[in-house]
C-alpha cells in the first residue's frame, strides 16, 4: 500500500489523548509478559535439570522435550491473557473512534475474516492456497452500497528437492487487504485487471500470451482504447463485449487514478460483484507492541489511510453512482 500524503487522517487530539490514556495498561501488561517469560525460562532450566540429573539418556530428553511443549503451551496462554485488556482498550478506545471518523456505521470484528471460497470466487490469484487466513474483517453500507473487506494471507505449499532429500516451505500468494463490493451495473460474465507487471502471479502465461492465442484461465486478453489504462494495467474476461461495458472511460480513469493514489491493486467484476485486492506487507488495526509506547501517530496514520483506501474502493470508482440488483454479499 503506498502511503498518500495528500489524506487527511481526522483530528488526532482526542486520539492521542486515549493513547496516552493507555500507557498504563500497557506497562502493567509488559510486566505481566516479562514475568511469564522468566517464569517459563526457570522453569525451562529446572526442567533441563532434572532431565539430565535423575532421568538421564533418552528418556531424559524426551521428558525435558515435553515439559518445554507443556510449559511453552502454557506461555503463550498466559502471555496471551496478560495482553488482552490492552489490546481490548486499544480497539475500544482508538480503533472504534478512527472506524467511526473514516467509515462511519462499519461494524469491525476484529476475528473475523473473509471466507476462503469468497477469496476463491475473485478469480484473482490462480493458485489454490494450501494455508489461509483472514481477520479483522470490516462491513457496511458506504453511501447505499453494501462494502465487506478483511485482512487476507494466502500461501501455497512449495517443495525444494536436491540430493539429500526435499524441503517444503510456503510462499505467499496474496497478503493484504481483500474487499467485496456490489457493483452497480448488472451483467453476466468475468473481468480480471491485473497490474500491468504480473510476471509473478501469471508466470509463463504472461509472456506466452500470443502463442496461447491471447487466452489465460479460460480467458481472452482484452486491449482497450486508453493508452494510460493500459500501461498500467493487463486486462482478461470472458468476452471483449463484457470488458468494455464494465471498464467505461470513467471507471478506466478512476482505476488508473486508484493506482496512482495507493499503489498496485488486482480487481475483479464478476455477474454483479467486485473484488478488489490490495497488497500490504504490514499487519493492520493492532496496537503497538507491549514494549513500545502507546502513542503511535505513524501507526495510526497507516491504519487510517488503509480504511480510507476501503472508502475509496466505493466513492472513487464510482460505485455509489447507481445500484442495481442485490447485495454482493451478505
Amino acid at each position: 500500500m503506498a502511503v498518500d500524503d495528500s489524506f487527511e487522517i481526522p483530528p488526532l487530539d482526542e486520539l492521542i489523548k486515549r493513547m496516552e490514556g493507555l500507557e498504563g495498561l500497557r506497562k502493567r501488561s509488559r510486566a505481566a509478559f516479562g514475568r511469564n517469560w522468566l517464569v517459563f525460562l526457570l522453569l525451562t532450566a529446572l526442567s533441563l535439570a532434572v532431565s539430565l540429573l535423575f532421568i538421564r539418556g533418552v528418556a531424559g530428553w524426551i521428558v525435558f522435550a515435553v515439559a518445554v511443549f507443556s510449559l511453552f503451551i502454557w506461555l503463550q496462554a498466559k502471555n496471551g491473557r496478560a495482553l488482552a485488556p490492552y489490546r481490548e482498550a486499544y480497539k475500544n478506545q482508538v480503533m472504534g473512534p478512527l472506524i467511526e471518523a473514516v467509515l462511519p456505521g462499519f461494524e469491525h470484528q476484529p476475528d473475523a475474516g473473509i471466507d476462503q471460497e469468497t477469496y476463491l470466487a475473485s478469480r484473482l490469484f490462480p493458485a489454490r492456497p494450501d494455508r489461509y487466513s483472514s481477520e479483522d474483517r470490516f462491513s457496511g453500507k458506504l453511501a447505499g452500497v453494501p462494502l465487506t473487506f478483511a485482512e487476507v494471507h494466502a500461501e501455497e505449499e512449495q517443495e525444494d528437492c536436491d540430493d539429500d532429500g526435499c524441503d517444503s516451505h510456503y510462499v505467499t500468494i496474496f497478503k493484504g487487504l481483500f474487499a467485496v463490493a456490489e457493483f452497480p451495473k448488472k451483467f453476466s460474465g468475468t473481468v480480471l485487471v491485473y497490474p500491468d507487471r504480473s510476471e509473478k502471479l501469471l508466470g509463463h502465461l504472461s509472456r506466452g500470451l500470443q502463442k496461447l492465442g491471447g487466452r489465460f484461465r479460460g480467458l481472452q486478453l482484452v486491449k482497450l482504447e486508453d493508452p494510460e489504462f493500459e500501461r498500467r494495467f493487463v486486462v482478461f474476461a470472458s468476452d471483449p463485449v463484457t470488458a468494455r461495458y464494465v471498464l467505461s472511460t470513467s471507471l478506466m480513469e478512476a482505476l488508473r487514478r486508484f493506482r496512482d493514489r495507493f499503489g498496485q491493486v488486482y480487481v475483479s467484476f464478476i455477474d454483479g460483484t467486485l473484488y478488489l485486492a490490495a497488497p500490504v506487507r504490514e499487519d493492520l488495526f493492532e496496537p503497538p507492541p507491549v514494549w513500545r509506547r502507546a502513542v503511535d501517530v505513524g501507526r495510526l496514520r497507516r491504519y487510517a489511510q488503509a480504511l480510507a483506501m476501503m472508502r475509496a474502493v466505493v466513492t472513487e470508482l464510482g460505485l455509489n453512482v447507481r445500484i442495481w440488483g442485490e447485495r454482493a454479499l451478505e
